[in-house]
């Protein structure tokens, strides 16, 4: 009688459970949802901070004047209160923003917008002048509830 050398049934079953619980634990170790959510938010921080650099360099060569889309040059209408940035009604267009030099393509290529739900109509981020006289740009985040910026 010879004897053939091969694995049980049960080996290869055994095996099969501890590969399927070592990749059940490295996947809900990795969390690929919360890290595709923090990669966004970086990009979310990214953009905010680009927004706000170029309005605060649209004010410094400006004498302090903000980006404005009214077109008087003694008057301002950016914004008081918390405002959503974009083309679509109800936000401010800042890419059109600035009198002689607009926000686009003087000092941004193109406005950035939220990765997941923004357009160019509502770039879902929001941008606003404190009581202090400080720019705010803010967006709302997916890991952080609130991303925002104060320059």
């Amino acid at each position: 009688m010879k004897r053939f050398k091969a694995f049980t049934l049960i080996e290869l079953l055994l095996t099969i459970a501890i590969i399927g619980i070592l990749a059940t634990i490295s996947i809900t170790a990795l969390n690929p949802q919360r890290q595709l959510a923090k990669a966004r938010d970086t990009q979310r921080k990214t953009d905010i901070y680009s927004i706000a650099s170029a309005i605060y360099q649209f004010s410094s060569e400006h004498s302090g004047d903000l980006p404005d889309t009214d077109g008087d040059p003694l008057t301002s209408n950016f914004p008081a209160v918390v405002t959503c940035i974009g083309t679509g009604g109800g936000c401010f267009n800042l890419g059109a923003a600035g009198d002689t030099e607009p926000i686009i393509p003087t000092y941004l290529a193109t406005m950035p917008y939220d990765p997941m739900t923004g357009d160019q109509a509502d770039t879902d981020y929001s941008v606003n002048v404190d009581a202090n006289g400080r720019i705010v740009v803010s967006a709302v985040g997916e890991v952080e509830p609130v991303i925002s910026v104060t320059k």
